[in-house]
């Protein structure tokens, strides 16, 4: 069988392409080392001690104060650990205030969620504690992460989820163990 004309243009091109290869390797971007892309960092910026404020449709949504903050690298997911002086936003006003062993916000969702124990403290003094919890600015709706643990005037709540919906001033229990203190509710009727 005959060999085609063309085929030992096409070796000589080889040659001397790999020849090529070899002499000028230091000019070529992709040698020594994959051919695949590098794989970004997972985290683009790291900072310490920092502040920081979601903004929402109607303005300020949250602020917090963290201890580190790191940016991912599709720069939408920030972590923002151990924080302290939390505001949770509703309509320009302070609703709630709050404390976190972190915090994850989403700013395609606006979600921020919180969580390694959180401490949250209402207006009226009532004080919410919880494995975790996501506060969604949209719809201004709290969501509760675990089991949680509720403080007021009136006594204490166990429940295994609350939510708190900050727009239509709705708290929602399920499955709540309550004990309530009649002793102060009693003496102010009695007067």
């Amino acid at each position: 069988m005959r060999k085609p004309p063309y085929a030992s243009l096409a070796v000589t091109a080889g040659v001397i392409l790999l020849i090529s290869i070899l002499v000028f390797k230091s000019y070529l971007p992709y040698v020594g080392r994959s051919l695949a892309p590098k794989e970004p960092p997972a985290i683009v910026l790291a900072m310490r001690n920092a502040y920081f404020v979601g903004m929402g449709k109607h303005g300020k949504a949250w602020s917090l104060k963290a201890k580190t903050v790191e940016i991912g690298q599709t720069r939408s997911i920030t972590t923002l650990t151990n924080v302290t002086e939390g505001k949770i936003f509703d309509s320009g006003k302070i609703a709630l205030q709050l404390n976190a062993g972190q915090a994850i916000y989403d700013s395609f969702t606006m979600n921020l969620r919180m969580d390694h124990g959180i401490n949250i403290q209402a207006k009226n003094g009532d004080k919410l504690t919880a494995e975790g919890a996501d506060w969604n600015s949209t719809t201004s709706v709290l969501r509760s992460i675990g089991r949680v643990s509720l403080d007021s005037k009136l006594g204490r709540i166990s429940t295994e989820k609350v939510e708190v919906d900050l727009r239509n001033k709705e708290i929602t229990l399920w499955n709540g163990d309550m004990s309530v203190d009649l002793s102060k509710e009693a003496g102010q009727n009695a007067l």
